[in-house]
């Protein structure tokens, strides 16, 4: 006489992951904090959890861990003293019964890290249990970061146009001050990071009045081009801010620093006045609330309904 067993059905919670690449820097943490603070306030009853792509900066809050009471005493949110990696993270979702996951990068562009990041993914999308319903994952998605990638499922040029939209108030406030404006980006040597010259365009063809320019701390264009570039056009002054999300390590140490080899350093230097802004990019609420469309967006093109999203969202807007 054959047995019959009753069907077996796995917990489906659904999760939101921001995976950010991370600060070491306490000040900056409020730019990471002002990110989860807009998507929580977008999903108010989702699961939102935060993760770090970077090794290096995860190892320093490992070492931090030794005397938590100091960090906590300075306001560091306990998920951030016990940051996760990517992976870490991903695996205590599973293990507390969250299967369906929409993963938010808040990179700035598609660089070194997100492609990690999107090799990561694909490689658990690609885990095949001899039983479905053991599957560790009912659907895992990667959304996109703030200057969009390439693919089908949503237009970069529509996402380049947004962050263009937010900065632009910037740009305005260079001219008003009569100085160029320059945005100082992370950048990589491994990656293309051709989409800054893309952006770099439209802000010019938006802005005729002012002078517009975008550096890379690594790659190209370095400090010295956009020296060579700010005094073949004769610029006296420029206004300068971080274009990361958070103003952490490069900010403070190569951007804003009174050392002579920093960029602020060495364009005082030839003569340039130099008003600097440190703010990372998450400060910014019209840029935080950027990933919470981004989220929207990836979740309803899967189908994906996540919790009591709040009515009239930012989706609409």
């Amino acid at each position: 006489m054959s047995r019959t067993y009753p069907k077996r059905k796995q917990i489906n919670r659904k999760a939101i992951l921001l995976a950010h690449f991370g600060t070491s820097f306490v000040s900056a943490l409020e730019s990471l904090e002002n990110i989860r603070h807009k998507v929580q306030e977008e999903f108010p009853d989702a699961e939102v959890r935060v993760s770090f792509t970077s090794n290096m900066i995860r190892n320093i809050w490992s070492a931090r861990r030794r005397k938590p009471e100091k960090w906590l005493k300075q306001g560091v949110p306990e998920d951030v003293l016990y940051v996760q990696s990517f992976l870490g993270a991903i695996g205590s979702l599973q293990s507390d019964n969250y299967r369906t996951i929409v993963i938010q990068p808040t990179h700035v562009y598609h660089g070194e890290q997100y492609e990690d990041l999107k090799s990561y993914v694909t490689a658990l999308q690609s885990i095949r249990t001899i039983k479905k319903v053991w599957s560790p994952f009912d659907t895992l998605v990667l959304s996109r970061p703030a200057l969009g990638t390439y693919g089908i499922e949503h237009d970069y040029l529509d996402d380049l146009e947004e962050v263009i939209g937010i900065v632009q108030h910037d740009v305005q406030r260079a001219g008003e001050m009569g100085a160029a404006m320059l945005f100082v980006a992370h950048g990589n040597e491994f990656f293309s990071s051709g989409v800054f010259h893309e952006m770099l365009h439209r802000l010019r063809e938006r802005n005729p009045g002012t002078a517009v320019h975008i550096g890379m701390v690594e790659g190209y264009p370095g400090v010295d081009e956009i020296l060579e570039d700010l005094q073949a056009a004769g610029v006296g002054k420029v206004f300068m801010k971080p274009f990361m999300i958070t103003a952490g390590d490069h900010a403070h140490h190569d951007i804003d620093n009174d050392e002579p080899d920093s960029w602020r350093g060495q364009l005082e230097n030839a003569g340039i006045e130099v008003v600097t802004e440190m703010e990372g990019l998450g400060s910014n609420d019209d840029f935080a609330r950027l990933f919470a469309r981004r989220i929207a967006q990836t979740a309803a093109y899967h189908d994906i309904e996540l919790a009591n999203r709040k009515p009239g969202g930012v989706l609409h807007s």
